[in-house]
């Protein structure tokens, strides 16, 4: 049996999009965070319909990250949370807002940096 992935992602959500601008910049988004994480060496699992009430379906996959994406204020704004899976605590939460959708998929970039740490911590302290 294998063991169980770092880290669970779901899609970001969309706030409100009928031209499909937030959600091209969710995706990006999202994206950019697999391919950061997997590149420092977390395994992520996929779990297209994941959120707070149904978190406990990424078990035994002990964090995971869920986000959002809405325009707000004139700029896209776009939240990652990293909760885990067991407690539903959040254990942090990363934020960037801009103009330019283009730039919402930089979230992603700096938060896999982030998430791959905060894992790397925890599999240290494991017993």
């Amino acid at each position: 049996m294998s063991a169980p992935a770092d880290v669970a992602v779901a899609p970001l959500t969309v706030e409100s999009d009928s031209a499909g601008v937030l959600r091209a910049a969710a995706d990006t988004c999202l994206e950019r965070l697999v391919r950061g994480l997997t590149g420092l060496g977390v395994s992520v699992a996929r779990y297209p319909e994941l959120s707070e009430k149904t978190l406990a379906r990424a078990r035994p996959v002990p964090l995971a990250v869920l986000g959002h994406v809405r325009r707000a204020e004139g700029l896209i704004q776009a939240e990652l949370r990293l909760l885990e899976v067991e407690s539903g605590d959040e254990l942090r939460s990363y934020f960037y807002a801009d103009k330019a959708p283009d730039a919402v998929g930089d979230l992603g970039s700096g938060a896999a940096k982030r998430i791959a740490q905060v894992i790397l911590e925890r599999r240290t302290q494991r017993p």
